[in-house]
């Protein structure tokens, strides 16, 4: 018997027009200045990166990413596929009133059983989650602080 797939879902509200947040989502290789546990991403095209991360007792996974559906300025989906197992996710954008709702869901499972196992487990003590929680609260500053930016320098060239 198989067990489930670890599933995260997360949600905020960015102070900045879709369009704005969507860019900043897209590039990939962003997010390894926001996500502890993401060594490196190397993009390879426009659908596909190579991610490097650090799984807990000192693992290190590589895996290659692929976007499978992109609707610019208001969803990305994504696969990824590596020797221990796969993920795959969904990010939508919804803009109103010039803020930006993101709505993530991502899912991993692992191909041998007592890796899931410990995936499982660890995912009840906040791991991958609370790295999530850490990456994206950064992730929404320096959206915010980009767009307040912009705005001020739009407002001062009128």
């Amino acid at each position: 018997m198989s067990k489930p797939p670890v599933r995260l879902h997360k949600n905020l509200s960015i102070d900045a027009p879709a369009k704005q947040v969507f860019e900043f989502w897209s590039n990939f290789a962003n997010f390894q200045e926001f996500i502890s546990v993401i060594d490196r991403i190397d993009v390879l095209d426009d659908k596909t990166s190579r991610w490097i991360i650090s799984a807990p007792m000192g693992h290190e996974i590589t895996f290659t990413s692929t976007i499978v559906e992109l609707e610019p300025d208001e969803r990305l989906v994504w696969e990824s596929v590596h020797h221990s197992g796969r993920a795959s996710g969904t990010i939508t954008f919804t803009e109103s009133g010039g803020r930006t709702r993101v709505e993530l869901d991502f899912e991993y499972s692992l191909r041998h059983h007592w890796m899931q196992t410990a995936a499982c487990q660890l995912n009840r003590f906040g791991f991958p989650s609370r790295a999530f929680d850490h990456g994206l609260a950064r992730i929404k500053e320096k959206i915010e602080i980009a767009h307040r930016k912009d705005a001020k320098h739009a407002k001062e060239n009128l």
